[in-house]
């Protein structure tokens, strides 16, 4: 009887460690984003203000993003003759799902 009321009292442990413990690792948290620059200038791109890399003109990369609302922004590095084109957007990332912004 102790044995079982041993085992039961680790079973509801770890079941409550299991229900309790959602960490940015964990793959239904996170989505991948494609970003698709169909330029042919190169975009710096940023997300929630920390830059992420540079795409070359005509290149996508894809990016592990956690959940939630992000806040994009694309800035055309040569290229132009004034003024950069910069995208500013936000996107609403889900877990678990791919999504896609193509550019300029």
């Amino acid at each position: 009887m102790k044995h079982l009321q041993t085992f039961l009292a680790l079973c509801l442990i770890l079941g409550a460690m299991t229900f309790y413990s959602c960490e940015k690792d964990d793959p239904c948290l996170n989505a991948t984003v494609r970003f698709t620059n169909t330029s042919s200038n190169p975009y710096d791109l940023k997300v929630d203000g920390d830059f992420i890399q540079r795409l070359s003109g005509n290149t996508f990369t894809e990016v592990e993003l956690f959940e939630g609302r992000r806040n994009v922004r694309l800035e055309q590095v040569s290229g132009f003759i004034l003024f950069p084109t910069i995208v500013e957007t936000t996107m609403s990332v889900f877990g678990c799902q791919e999504q896609e912004l193509v550019f300029p």
